[in-house]
């Protein structure tokens, strides 16, 4: 059986669901037929004309990429700007483009976790849940089968489930509630008219003062016992994304709690803080945001390709899981703009005493 292009989007919007995205980005299938078949696959964390030559050599149908290649309108496509020839060898080339970007680093298992299981982290949870759109629902249903009811609100990701009976001139009604995230909602009600378990005017929705607990933003984790030294840690964070230089500011003699951001992400500093991190990981930090009035702090930059390339091989790894029938891989093009010079200090000359 083929797997089309649609199955891979379905896929990545419950894993990232674009509803959760910020508000001036672009995400979902950017370039392609949905009904495309796909036999290989090819993740990246931008989309370049040496990526799409990558795919073309390959065969690939398909690019997943983390970075979006379209933000506002086109005027037009075509080879005469890097946009327009990018575009134009997708299509040219039958090249479907799938984007996940900030609906991914909102997700559980997202940009962020997967920053953090490289640096070795134990016990992950989001740094920032600040996500306001879980949602109660309510239904209220003269359906025989309560189980069937509950494993039909647990398909769709509802939490809290429960059922008790309603006292009403109608004998056999349940009312069952569950706590669910907003994009989910239409999906089950759909899925509850189809099976004949949603009674008229039966289903309500009802906002919650919580936050959702399957997205945030920036993850915070342990390193096990008295965690580990400065030293040790830069030692650690180089080797693991393979940074040949880290800017950092602050001071700390050991390492325990740590918190990081794929990208730039300085603007969780206060909450890594207040969080009780001793380190922040994270890139594109400006240069006044490294002054911090909190002594055993590390506030560490380790670039914004290096913080987030990993999750292209989480990509990889996610897709080969759900679709076997498909090859997937990781480009092997670099494509981060930014170079780094280190310079080696000159012997100095032996001096006679």
């Amino acid at each position: 059986m083929s797997t089309q292009i649609r199955q891979i989007s379905t896929f990545l919007n419950q894993w990232a669901p674009p509803k959760v995205k910020m508000d001036y980005d672009n995400v979902g299938l950017l370039v392609g037929d949905p009904s495309a078949n796909v036999t290989s696959v090819l993740t990246c964390l931008d989309v370049t004309d040496k990526v799409v030559a990558e795919a073309i050599e390959k065969g690939s149908e398909l690019i997943v990429a983390h970075h979006p290649l379209i933000f506002g309108k086109i005027g037009s496509i075509n080879p005469t700007n890097e946009q327009g020839r990018i575009i134009y060898k997708l299509i040219k080339n039958d090249i479907g483009l799938l984007v996940a970007h900030t609906n991914l680093d909102a997700a559980l298992d997202g940009v962020s976790f997967v920053l953090a299981n490289m640096l070795g982290l134990d016990d992950l949870r989001f740094l920032d849940k600040n996500y306001d759109i879980s949602r109660k629902i309510r239904l209220i249903t003269a359906h025989e089968d309560s189980d069937a009811v509950l494993k039909l609100l647990n398909y769709h990701s509802a939490e809290e489930a429960h059922h008790f009976d309603v006292t009403s001139r109608e004998d056999g009604l349940k009312c069952f509630e569950a706590i669910i995230d907003q994009h989910n909602v239409s999906v089950l009600k759909k899925a509850l008219k189809a099976e004949g378990m949603l009674k008229e005017g039966s289903f309500q929705v009802i906002d919650l003062a919580s936050t959702s607990q399957n997205f945030g933003m920036g993850v915070i984790g342990e390193y096990p016992d008295d965690g580990i030294g400065k030293n040790e840690f830069l030692h650690l964070v180089s080797k693991a994304l393979n940074v040949q230089a880290i800017r950092y500011s602050g001071d700390v003699d050991r390492i325990k709690k740590v918190a990081v951001c794929g990208g730039a992400g300085v603007f969780l500093k206060d909450k890594a803080i207040e969080a009780g991190a001793q380190a922040f990981v994270t890139a594109d930090i400006k240069y006044h945001d490294y002054f911090t009035e909190k002594n055993d702090f590390l506030l560490m930059d380790v670039g914004h390709y290096e913080s987030e390339f990993p999750v292209a091989e989480a990509l990889k790894n996610e897709l080969s899981e759900a679709f076997e029938e498909i090859e997937v891989s990781v480009t092997r093009t670099v494509t981060n703009p930014m170079h780094v010079y280190v310079s080696h200090p000159e012997p100095k000359t032996i001096q006679p005493s």
